[in-house]
């Protein structure tokens, strides 16, 4: 009879042990959903925009060691906050130019770029997100130049290697005479579209953002392949074609043209490649 006591006490610790197990999985969201997908949510710490170094030249003037250059860019999200379906992060991305074979290889500018995000998933086809965002360069007195935004956005995924995506934004632009002139050039809104192909190694995108009047584009074109899929950072090979203004914010007046080649690290199931 004691054996018999013994075995039903034991089998009973073992049933409520694995049904306290099975609640406590139940309670704990997962992204399940999403990744049916091939979709993840945001980890606590993972990239917001593309991660990359590119070297390059213009491409509607002679090449010569005053306009060859790098460009880099390194963009960081914090996930504070997690409630159902919506994310809340914080941002930051550094972004700049920097005439690497000039002499005394001078930073023609870096921009520092925090802000929050409040990404919401409506649907596995859907995102949208809504978030405000300060931008400067750095500098002092006639140099300096900022520039804050607020903005809301949507990702659209019809299928698995394809999203479309767009973003509208309202700002003020400070320190510099004119301060409606960069929005002239920036416009306020841009469209993009991303697709994947061979297991999501190769990501090309292609981001248009009219100008205010509309007479002018401002053009983006990414191309990567990723060198492994092995991983959570996987490095890729990156080339960049970029024109129009607003490439820095020094010198945001300026039509620019430029293509440049490199490498970037990217977020396995990352947005690096969906946010703009």
């Amino acid at each position: 009879m004691k054996n018999i006591l013994t075995t039903l006490i034991a089998a009973f610790l073992i049933c409520t042990h694995t049904y306290a197990q099975q609640v406590e999985k139940a309670a704990i969201p997962d992204d399940s959903y999403y990744e049916q997908e091939s979709r993840q949510r945001f980890p606590v710490l993972g990239q917001f925009k593309e991660t990359y170094f590119i070297t390059g030249i213009p491409t509607t003037s002679s090449v010569n060691k005053h306009n060859a250059d790098v460009r880099f860019q390194v963009s960081l999200a914090l996930r504070v906050a997690r409630t159902g379906n919506v994310d809340i992060l914080g941002t930051y991305t550094e972004a700049g130019v920097w005439n690497v074979y000039d002499t005394s290889s001078p930073l023609v500018e870096n921009a520092f770029n925090p802000g929050f995000c409040i990404y919401w998933y409506v649907n596995p086809k859907l995102d949208m997100m809504f978030g405000g965002d300060h931008m400067s360069n750095g500098y002092v007195n006639e140099r300096s130049r900022s520039v804050n935004t607020a903005y809301v956005g949507a990702v659209y995924s019809p299928y698995r290697n394809l999203s479309l995506g767009g973003k509208a934004w309202y700002g003020y632009y400070e320190h510099i005479p004119g301060l409606t002139h960069y929005f002239i050039r920036r416009g306020y809104f841009q469209v993009w579209a991303t697709f994947k192909a061979l297991d999501n190694r190769l990501n090309f995108t292609a981001l248009v953002n009219p100008t205010n009047t509309f007479k002018n584009y401002n053009l983006e074109f990414n191309l990567s392949y990723r060198l492994s899929n092995k991983g959570t950072f996987l490095p890729a090979v990156f080339a960049q074609y970029r024109q129009g203004y607003c490439e820095t914010l020094l010198n945001f007046n300026k039509y620019e043209s430029h293509v440049r080649v490199g490498f970037a690290l990217e977020l396995k199931h990352g947005y690096n490649s969906s946010i703009h």
